[in-house]
């Protein structure tokens, strides 16, 4: 995205359309990963598993190792809440050094 195009979008300035996206973009991969821990509770706890067997161990396995990676995956979260922070300070920054240079870079003559 080019410079112009992001002082012409007063929201992208300060970086909330990235960091919307990014909100939502987390939303939508818990969402999903919470239907398909419930699926898989549902099939795991089906009447058609007899304790011991193959599949009811497989599916008791793949549910733990499901639940085990979408825990892992939202245990960071924190760091990328504070990367997108980071991100939105200097686009903050920049587009601050940009509007001082632009106003100020006009005028000729020293103090």
């Amino acid at each position: 995205m080019k410079l112009k195009s992001i002082l012409k979008n007063k929201r992208g300035q300060v970086g909330l359309d990235t960091a919307k996206a990014v909100m939502l973009t987390l939303l939508v991969i818990g969402v999903i990963a919470f239907a398909i821990i419930v699926a898989l509770n549902a099939l795991g706890d089906s009447n058609a598993l007899t304790a011991g067997s193959f599949a009811k161990n497989s599916t008791d396995n793949i549910l733990n190792n499901i639940t085990d990676g979408t825990a892992d995956f939202f245990s960071n979260t924190g760091t990328w809440f504070a990367l997108l922070a980071v991100v939105v300070i200097i686009l903050i920054i920049a587009i601050v050094i940009f509007a001082v240079n632009r106003f100020g870079g006009g005028r000729g003559g020293g103090l």
